[in-house]
């Protein structure tokens, strides 16, 4: 079997945690397209919602100066601890990180001026009930600004998934691979989404990158890949063909490989 498909990550373990600061070709570029759009104001109270180990969070602190208090709100107790020391190494008092639930967030109403997401929205288990509670704590005509990635993202990739499903005799389960490429999000779901909680999208900037790797064999085994997507696309397909199917992804992919991945930043005011 091929080590990618078998290895397990422990989320909880502290070098795995120390590790995961190294994934700024992902986290950071949606970041770069957000501290290119993000309102900057002094002394204002923000908050970052699904912080991690502190991305966007610490970096908003430094940007917004000291006399602002940005808090970074995250489940994942381990990431908070790895946060909290970068926070005092790099000197940054005035980011508080606490842990939390976006769906139940432990924050008074209309506590906060700016709440930010980078690439939460594409990881909320419940986006409705989240973005329910980034308007109850948000302050009259405080903004929501977020990233997410599009539908859309790695579509070279997908293209030669689905093709060797076909080729493997695995056309069932290209139904499953579709609905995980749906999943994704679109601007116009993301409206949608933000309308029926109190929120008027004020503005929209788009972006696209491009991930380059060696050929396919190096993707599957990019540490970033393993964590972020390869458990996503072994559940499209049935144990028994996996070996076979991702083979033959190795096999075909193109060499060198290029991968797009569209961004979009997103402001919305609440009314």
């Amino acid at each position: 079997m091929s080590n990618y498909l078998a290895a397990a990550i422990d989320l909880d373990d502290a070098t795995i945690v120390s590790a995961y600061d190294d994934l700024p070709l992902w986290a950071a570029l949606a970041g770069q397209l957000f501290f290119e759009h993000v309102p900057l104001r002094a002394g204002i109270t923000a908050l970052d919602v699904g912080c991690g180990t502190g991305f966007p969070a610490i970096e908003l602190a430094e940007r917004l100066g000291p006399n602002a208090v940005v808090h970074g709100l995250d489940p994942w107790a381990a990431a908070l601890v790895r946060a909290r020391a970068k926070a005092k190494a790099r000197g940054v008092a005035h980011v508080i990180f606490d842990q939390g639930d976006a769906a139940r967030m432990p924050y008074a109403d209309l506590r906060f001026d700016l709440v930010v997401s980078n690439l939460g929205l594409n990881n909320f288990p419940d986006p409705d009930a989240a973005t329910a509670e980034c308007r109850r704590v948000l302050r009259p005509r405080g903004l929501l600004a977020l990233t997410t990635n599009l539908v859309g993202h790695m579509s070279e990739f997908y293209e030669v998934m689905a093709r060797v499903l076909v080729e493997t005799g695995a056309e069932r389960e290209a139904g499953a691979l579709e609905r995980h490429i749906a999943s994704r999000a679109t601007l116009d779901g993301v409206q949608d989404l933000l309308g029926r909680h109190g929120f008027a999208v004020t503005r929209i900037e788009r972006s696209s990158v491009t991930l380059r790797y060696a050929d396919g064999t190096a993707l599957l085994r990019h540490w970033f890949v393993r964590l972020g997507f390869v458990g996503e696309w072994r559940a499209t397909i049935t144990p028994a063909r996996q070996d076979e199917v991702f083979a033959r992804i190795e096999e075909v992919l193109p060499r060198p490989l290029r991968l797009t991945v569209p961004f979009a930043y997103v402001e919305a005011a609440a009314i």
